[in-house]
């Protein structure tokens, strides 16, 4: 069954789903015909909507008119088209996030992380990896780290060889972060 036609076979006939009946039938799928049908019609007493509880009458009455074990291939069938879309819709709207970001994800140190409010931090840098030849990841990742001055010393070394290159700075001071202002013409 394609689900753009919405239809199955049955028996020699064709039996048509509404795209609202494909719906509730995957939400209520099971192994079996009768396992399906009796979760669909045990919700059928409560549902308050009117149009909804057609909806789900109508795809009960469909579904009892198909033999076993095609009830319960459509059932699996329709389950498996449901959730490969959903999928696919997870999948796409993660890439389309993933173009739209324009910087790397960040690396590194956690901006709450512990390595913040230990007694030897003295700054807090954003950097992008340049090189392959980077001590601390691959290029275009982009890191932030909690450093002591001795660590400072080094990246900015790191900076020096072209490695890497230091986005932005802060002092770190007992956890607070004191970050370096721009001069005038980079604002």
């Amino acid at each position: 069954m394609n689900r753009s036609d919405n239809k199955t076979a049955t028996g020699g006939s064709t039996m048509r789903f509404t795209n609202s009946e494909l719906e509730m039938i995957y939400q209520y799928a099971a192994p079996t015909k009768a396992e399906t049908i009796g979760g669909m019609k045990e919700t059928v007493p409560v549902i308050k909507d009117l149009l909804t509880r057609v909806i789900m009458e109508n795809a009960i009455e469909k579904l009892q008119k198909i033999p076993e074990p095609e009830c319960s291939q459509f059932i699996a069938d329709n389950k498996a088209r449901f959730l490969a879309g959903h999928e696919n819709s997870i999948r796409r709207r993660l890439a389309e996030a993933k173009a739209q970001t324009k910087q790397p994800i960040m690396q590194g140190h956690d901006l709450t992380g512990m390595e913040r409010f230990l007694p030897e931090t003295r700054h807090m840098i954003v950097l992008d990896v340049k090189t392959s030849d980077s001590p601390v990841g691959f290029p275009g990742e982009r890191h932030r780290y909690f450093l002591s001055d001795e660590g400072y010393k080094n990246a900015r070394a790191s900076e020096g060889r072209g490695e890497i290159k230091i986005k932005s700075h802060a002092a770190v001071a007992a956890g607070r972060l004191y970050p370096d202002r721009k001069p005038e013409r980079e604002r």
